[in-house]
């Protein structure tokens, strides 16, 4: 029993030891920040039933913080103290993560009055006086004057709430305030040349991971923001609650652009499709852990589950992001350089939530200063490895084109050897043609000359009438036929090669008044612009020959003064014929005709076109046909 009782002393002796009473604020600890939890008392309101003017006249409500310990974090807590300086000071009190914090000052001396400042990151911005901050406040001390310090502390985001209470000049916390503030705008500095460049890079190669880098960047230096209290300060001063609600929906912004990087510069899909589809299986997750971290801070704000809710979610992310760490092998130079930074990302991110569950809201001061290291080291590495793969792939390009320029060469030279090669055989081929069909002309040229002078022969030997007449019928057509033939080019013999048929129709008619004793006066009107192809012109050329021929036989043995006009024109597309003479017949019969009025309507027939006859003044023949020429 007597043991026990020695082990009450000590332990109330050890109590007695721990708790300091009145902190001193002299010349030698001016220059430093004094931890003011040592020299607290505390006292757990868990009704609100206590003010500040009750607790500041009865300290002996307060108890020793030594060993303590609460159930309930969202409890309001009271901090009492006593501080003296031995020289007239500006001070600074300062704390860093609390919901609420009000500052109540009391100085021992007569009739004087209580000073209340509000602070706190909960604290709308118009409630913070002037000279003080979210997470600090500012007072003067007399020198030799000892200040009751009373501080109501209430932390609504369900941690344990930290009561870690510094008190230093207003030179030193303006000096380690500007450092603080210096390498946070540095980090933001160097993160948004580096976005800046990320995205200029995107708008001119239109590469794909450049803009996934710019999300996990972007998200990332807003997280860097929020968690160092700018962001709520620049843009939600009044609502600070709905400030610190974001932050961690700028991790998830993050880590959905890392996780879109890592499905597309990886092509995971081509690699291990079940990984792709975990992949894509996290990126909805993360959409469903942002909508769950918001109710749960819009309805409990309970800051806690929600860090745990995200820290859990990380576990899972963490063993898909090993698993595709395994295929290393797979990886070239540049895709390594992504897992190395997928590496890092994960050292902190596994240091970071250990931490979390440990020592619980105090890991986000550390965090900040990782967050902005973790900006930078991790966005040079992918970004290292994103400059490497398009390097490589414009490298890939430039090596294709000139391979393809080398084949297409390849080709051309080829080509033009096969047309080469074609040409020279075209070309033999139509000197053959072209042989073939000078042969053909002189043959027959050589054929009607033969017949034409066969003919001619006959006619001088005969003396029957009727078989002189047939004769001369004969070579007259054969002379048209000699005619049409000898008008056409035969270096260039085509089938739809144009003749003017003036030049050719203007011998028949000679030809035809010297196989005729009897002179006729002839006279043609022939539009020389008329182009007809060779078996229009042989057609048109045996038509004349024809109806001269008639008109000699049959029209003027009673006429003392025969003329026989021809007419040939072409209106657009129709080319119309009209032939006349003298004659004495005032009918045409057709057995005075025979062989030749049937020749002639066959042939109007091939060319489709139409006459018609008429025989009141001499015989007029007029016929039309199509000549698109």
């Amino acid at each position: 029993m007597k043991y026990s009782y020695l082990l009450i002393v000590l332990l109330f002796c050890k109590d007695l030891l721990s708790q300091k009473d009145t902190l001193v604020f002299s010349k030698t600890t001016g220059d430093q920040s004094i931890p003011l939890r040592p020299y607290f008392r505390l006292l757990e309101d868990d009704s609100n039933r206590y003010n500040a003017t009750k607790l500041l006249n009865t300290p002996e409500l307060f108890g020793n913080i030594a060993g303590f310990n609460t159930t309930k974090p969202n409890n309001v807590f009271w901090l009492l103290t006593y501080i003296k300086s031995n020289e007239n000071k500006d001070v600074i009190l300062s704390f860093k993560n609390l919901s609420y914090a009000d500052l109540y000052i009391l100085p021992d001396t007569n009739e004087s009055a209580i000073e209340h400042h509000q602070a706190g990151a909960f604290r709308p911005k118009q409630y913070i006086n002037t000279e003080d901050g979210r997470f600090h406040f500012y007072f003067k001390m007399a020198a030799g004057v000892t200040y009751r310090i009373l501080i109501r502390s209430h932390h609504t985001k369900l941690y344990k709430p930290i009561l870690d209470f510094e008190l230093s000049s207003v030179y030193q916390f303006t000096k380690n305030k500007q450092k603080s503030e210096l390498i946070d705008f540095w980090f933001q500095g160097a993160a948004l040349f580096l976005l800046l460049y990320v995205i200029i890079t995107w708008a001119i190669t239109r590469f794909r991971p450049y803009l996934w880098l710019a999300i996990f960047i972007t998200g990332l230096i807003l997280y860097h923001l929020a968690l160092n209290r700018y962001f709520v300060d620049w843009v939600f001063p009044a609502n600070p609650i709905l400030g610190l609600r974001l932050t961690i929906h700028f991790l998830h912004l993050a880590i959905v652009g890392l996780y879109l990087l890592i499905l597309d510069f990886w092509k995971i899909n081509t690699k291990h499709i079940a990984l792709y589809r975990f992949g894509k299986a996290i990126l909805y997750g993360i959409i469903l852990v942002s909508v769950l971290s918001f109710f749960i801070l819009t309805y409990s704000t309970n800051f806690k589950i929600m860090s745990q809710l995200n820290g859990l979610f990380f576990l899972v992310q963490a063993v898909y992001l090993l698993r595709t760490l395994m295929l290393w092998k797979t990886f070239d130079r540049q895709e390594r350089f992504l897992a190395y930074g997928v590496i890092v990302y994960l050292l902190i991110a596994f240091f970071v939530t250990i931490l979390l569950f440990i020592i619980g809201e105090n890991v986000f001061s550390l965090f900040a200063l990782l967050s902005g290291i973790m900006i930078i080291v991790i966005s040079l590495l992918f970004l290292t490895g994103i400059n490497g793969k398009l390097w490589e792939n414009q490298k890939q390009k430039t090596l294709y084109l000139a391979q393809l320029n080398e084949l297409q060469l390849q080709q051309n030279h080829l080509l033009e050897k096969k047309v080469s090669e074609r040409t020279n055989e075209l070309y033999r081929r139509n000197e053959h043609i072209e042989l073939l069909m000078n042969e053909l002309n002189h043959r027959v040229k050589n054929n009607l000359q033969l017949l034409y002078s066969l003919n001619s022969l006959q006619l001088t030997n005969n003396k029957d009438n009727y078989t002189a007449s047939v004769l001369k019928d004969n070579i007259a057509r054969i002379k048209a036929m000699m005619l049409a033939n000898e008008s056409l080019q035969i270096d260039n013999y085509l089938s739809d090669q144009m003749i003017s048929p003036a030049s050719f129709i203007t011998e028949i008619v000679e030809h035809a008044k010297t196989m005729f004793t009897q002179p006729a006066h002839i006279q043609l009107t022939i539009d020389k612009n008329i182009m007809l192809n060779a078996t229009a012109g042989l057609c048109v050329g045996l038509i004349i020959t024809e109806l001269i021929t008639n008109s000699y036989k049959h029209a003027f043995p009673f006429q003392k003064k025969p003329q026989i006009i021809i007419e040939m024109k072409q209106k657009e597309s129709l080319c119309n014929i009209h032939y006349c003479d003298n004659g004495t017949k005032t009918s045409l019969n057709k057995s005075d005709y025979g062989f030749g009025l049937t020749l002639i309507s066959d042939l109007i027939r091939q060319l489709k076109g139409h006459y018609t006859v008429n025989t009141e003044n001499g015989l007029t023949y007029s016929f039309q046909f199509p000549n698109p020429s």
